[in-house]
């Protein structure tokens, strides 16, 4: 059974840029996810390899949503890196910008 751990593991999530609203909202969309699949497979008893017809394909769609929620998390850090590098570059131009200034 995949569970919130799953797809953060997978998304490579350690908990930080917890200010970064792309990734908050990646991660409250799978939190939402997780709790859906677990209510399916504890309330009604229904194994995630059940084959079902009736609750198959939305378990089915479940576990692929939070597979490309994974996938958004992930994408969403690299660009937030590259941000914050881009940010500490032009940050670094500026200071020494101002001390050439001053020499």
């Amino acid at each position: 059974m995949h569970t919130d751990d799953d797809a953060r593991s997978a998304a490579g999530d350690s908990g930080a840029d917890e200010n970064d609203p792309v990734q908050a909202a990646l991660r409250a969309v799978d939190e939402a996810a997780a709790a859906l699949q677990a209510h399916l497979t504890q309330e009604h008893g229904v194994a995630v390899e059940d084959r079902n017809p009736t609750v198959a394909p939305t378990l089915d769609l479940l576990r692929h949503a939070r597979v490309r929620i994974a996938v958004g998390l992930q994408e969403a850090k690299r660009l937030a890196r590259s941000r914050g590098a881009a940010a500490s570059n032009i940050a670094g131009r500026v200071d020494t910008a101002g001390l050439e200034e001053a020499t």
